[in-house]
């Protein structure tokens, strides 16, 4: 009896012990609202937001787990040649040694230059390492992913070294623009992909926790990193609350989408991580 008593005790406490959030890697994709017709769409233009009753009622559709806002940091916003920019710059470092620095500038032969790349965020519940096909074999809590063109162009072929990135990049940090904001904040730049969008520069280092397999590329290449981090940066250094018109949204199955685009004739969508610029 006493072993019944206590195996039933075990039990209770087990169920009562904090549960970690179910992984859905499958059921992830990115919302967007764009009046362009085309499905090649670029996201983060000056396009119209979402209204607050229309995420409101994407919230409440039923196989909706759950809704988040997803921005985006660019590295490079300059023009070729200024490479005394701070804006185009990426340091690499192996095993805590600095082993390359590339720059933005792809007319010049004499530097080492990259492509573009959008710094994404990736949520709590989704497992990037499921779309990997180099993983780093220590486990890191809070390390970035990148697709695999990025890797090559960067010099990173494998992770069986630890590699660590140094970049420059832009945070959004207003959806206004005053020329008073200027004068107190001297260093911030207008997006000009937006012309209501003001950014603040801003060094990034992070780790490498894994390369992308090919699957997951686009137009520009992608560097994925913790969303936490990304909302954190933002809330530390935006001047006003940052709007965004972009979304990812968590799905119980692929049979939700036709419930959630039928909330408005303007919403697109397309699979996340992203594997092709093509929204539908």
């Amino acid at each position: 009896m006493k072993k019944i008593i206590l195996c039933i005790l075990a039990l209770l406490i087990v169920g009562c012990q904090k549960q970690e959030p179910k992984v859905q890697s499958s059921n992830w994709y990115m919302a967007v609202k764009s009046t362009q017709k085309d499905s090649e769409y670029t996201p983060f233009l000056n396009e119209a937001f979402f209204t607050d009753s229309s995420l409101e009622e994407i919230k409440k559709t039923k196989g909706v787990e759950e809704v988040q806002p997803i921005y985006m940091f660019d590295t490079n916003l300059t023009e070729p040649g200024k490479l005394d920019s701070p804006y185009g710059n990426v340091k690499v470092y192996k095993n805590n040694d600095l082993e390359a620095e590339y720059f933005y500038d792809p007319t010049n032969d004499e530097v080492k230059s990259f492509v573009l790349i959008n710094i994404w965020g990736y949520p709590q519940g989704l497992d990037m390492s499921k779309f990997t096909s180099h993983q780093r074999k220590s486990e890191i809590a809070e390390g970035c992913y990148l697709s695999a063109d990025v890797a090559q162009q960067l010099g990173i072929n494998n992770l069986d070294d630890n590699y660590e990135l140094e970049i420059y990049c832009l945070i959004p940090v207003s959806n206004t623009i005053d020329e008073s904001m200027f004068e107190e904040n001297p260093d911030l730049v207008q997006d000009v992909t937006n012309d209501k969008q003001l950014l603040y520069p801003y060094t990034l280092k992070i780790k490498v926790a894994g390369i992308l397999n090919s699957e997951i590329s686009s137009s520009r290449g992608q560097l994925y990193i913790p969303l936490e981090q990304m909302q954190k940066l933002i809330n530390e250094h935006q001047i006003e609350e940052v709007k965004t018109n972009n979304y990812i949204i968590r799905t119980e199955n692929d049979a939700v989408l036709e419930k959630v685009k039928a909330i408005d004739e303007n919403l697109k969508l397309n699979q996340y991580p992203l594997k092709t610029s093509a929204y539908y």
